[in-house]
């Protein structure tokens, strides 16, 4: 096994200083480039990943709503995920996970009583399903009747992964652009 050595002459084969700097700038680049790729799947996974859950939550309550005739009662604050509601819901959806990808509970309001995101909730039928995004943040994002549309967005950039995806009554309003 050959060792690096300095170069103590032009005779001596070896590595120059400036050509161990040079290598070391390239490695490091090499990586900030290849954890930036990481992070960046990881966003994109975690994302996909919680829509998916989402419409699952969704799927079991629309199912819900078509055997019971109305949401599970929920008169104030989002439903925590406690074992009445688990049990009123599991037979709708098997398995399913009560935190998004990123770690913080998904957030459900149903039935009349509720206004979040600037949606009234008036109906037994009404219901919102919310993630709060990569940061676990709430957004200031209200909803618009005007724009119906104004809340849905390209996910482009890092930031994207922050906003919150918000169902209303099976419809995104708040989320990528050419969701279901």
């Amino acid at each position: 096994m050959k060792l690096l050595r300095m170069r103590s002459s032009p005779d001596r084969p070896g590595i120059t200083a400036a050509g161990l700097v040079l290598a070391l700038a390239a490695a490091g680049v090499l990586i900030a480039l290849a954890v930036a790729v990481h992070e960046r799947a990881r966003n994109v996974a975690a994302f996909k990943s919680t829509l998916s859950d989402i419409r699952l939550w969704d799927d079991a309550i629309k199912a819900y709503i078509a055997a019971k005739g109305a949401t599970p009662a929920n008169p104030k604050g989002p439903i925590l995920f406690k074992k009445p509601v688990v049990d009123e819901l599991a037979p709708f959806m098997g398995q399913f996970r009560t935190l998004d990808w990123w770690g913080y509970n998904y957030q459900i309001w149903t039935g009349p009583g509720n206004r979040e995101y600037g949606i009234s909730l008036t109906g037994a039928e009404d219901y919102l399903i919310v993630s709060t995004g990569k940061g676990g943040v709430r957004e200031t994002w209200a909803y618009d009747p005007a724009q119906p549309e104004a809340g849905l967005f390209g996910v482009e950039v890092p930031e994207d992964y922050e906003k919150d995806i918000v169902i209303w009554n099976g419809r995104f309003v708040r989320g990528p652009k050419g969701a279901r």
